[in-house]
């Protein structure tokens, strides 16, 4: 028998369950967050197109010639009889810090994600959904409830979840709760993000 006498390392230990479910959490917000991919390559075009125009410029000074995609001299001339206070210049640089506002919005605050979030306990796994598959999951648990003949329509919001469904019995009392239970107890296994409220709108078709 071979032993190795060494220092000892502390055993992990594991973080608090809420602890967990907020790291977890976090990690699929910005696995999630949508990008702004339009108005990114908007920007990034345009100063391409600059930066083109520029190198063009600069080459063509240095070898003693101009590119001719500027006209200096209109330039010049157009600056040296505008000031500070022109309205002119005024009206430009507003036009051009909002549309700096308007990018650092952008950038800021990316909006909502296609995805429907999904629970998990580990940080490293995150889980979505397209909305088209959680409306066929609410469809499938909705259409399960006894009395059920069809679903009508499944709408979903960031926080709420209305269904219609349909019925042939001549009193449906208690079959908007029934369905409203079936579909959050599925929305909870599936564990969606945010909490959604259910709403249920029960249409009879015919009498029994």
């Amino acid at each position: 028998m071979t032993t190795h006498a060494g220092q000892l390392r502390p055993a992990r230990t594991r973080p608090a369950r809420g602890a967990v479910d907020r790291t977890a959490r976090r990690a699929a917000h910005r696995v999630f967050r949508p990008r702004r991919m339009w108005p990114a390559l908007l920007v990034s075009a345009l100063l391409t197109a600059v930066g083109v125009v520029v190198a063009a410029e600069v080459i063509a000074a240095l070898a003693g010639a101009s590119a001719g995609l500027i006209d200096h001299d209109r330039i010049t001339s157009w600056l040296s009889r505008t000031s500070w206070n022109d309205a002119v210049t005024i009206a430009a640089a507003s036009v051009a810090a909002l549309l700096g506002l308007a990018c650092l919005a952008a950038g800021l605050n990316p909006g909502h994600t296609s995805l429907v979030e999904l629970h998990s306990d580990d940080p490293d796994l995150v889980v979505g959904v397209m909305p088209r598959g959680l409306r066929h999951a609410v469809a499938a648990a909705a259409g399960d409830v006894e009395a059920v003949t069809a679903v009508r329509k499944v709408r979903l919001r960031r926080h709420r979840v209305r269904v219609v469904v349909e019925t042939a019995l001549r009193d449906p009392a208690g079959l908007d709760e029934r369905v409203a239970e079936a579909v959050a107890g599925r929305l909870e296994r599936l564990g969606t993000r945010p909490a959604r409220k259910v709403s249920v709108r029960v249409r009879t078709t015919e009498a029994v």
